[in-house]
């Protein structure tokens, strides 16, 4: 018989601490305390979410190996109560298009990595004024804007914000 996920959930939930004890050798691998933990936070229950976050997750890491002391952590964590679970997305990252890329790498001088890090804090405005003080041309600004998009309002009306003086 293979691992039952929900089964799992649901002696989780409802504080059966000794659930992973029973479980045959198969299902013991199949097992997994993260996904479990995952599912466990797609609940409205605060109580749940506190307990979570106080009792499982500062642990989930260094008690990797351990796979019955987290599904414990786990049970003492649950309020004892039957719930349905949902699925929380991981939030996704843009991604950062190549004129973007090149614009913060040449602003700030920086590799092709930490510019891609500073993608997700910098407005498409934001970019197309860096482009502008490093002096690219109207044709490389206008392929730059269709890149990025419109942003949140024309480089003209935006107030100046300068993120980095140049040197």
């Amino acid at each position: 018989m293979a691992f039952d996920l929900f089964e799992g959930l649901e002696k989780i939930s409802a504080g059966d601490q000794q659930w992973y004890d029973r479980l045959s050798p198969e299902d013991k691998k199949a097992a997994s305390p993260f996904v479990i933990a995952r599912w466990m936070t797609g609940t409205s229950d605060q109580a749940q979410l506190i307990r979570l976050n106080t009792f499982v997750n500062p642990y989930v890491f260094s008690l990797g190996q351990d796979k019955a002391l987290l599904f414990k952590l786990l049970s003492a964590a649950a309020t004892g109560k039957t719930r349905r679970y949902q699925w929380i997305k991981a939030p996704t990252m843009k991604k950062a298009t190549k004129l973007r890329l090149e614009v913060i790498k040449e602003y700030y001088e920086v590799s092709s990595r930490e510019a891609a890090l500073y993608t997700a804090n910098i407005s498409a405005d934001t970019i197309l004024e860096m482009a502008e003080e490093l002096g690219w041309d109207k044709e490389e600004l206008a392929k730059l804007k269709r890149e990025v998009g419109d942003g949140q309002g024309s480089i003209e009306k935006q107030s100046s914000i300068k993120t980095k003086s140049k040197r």
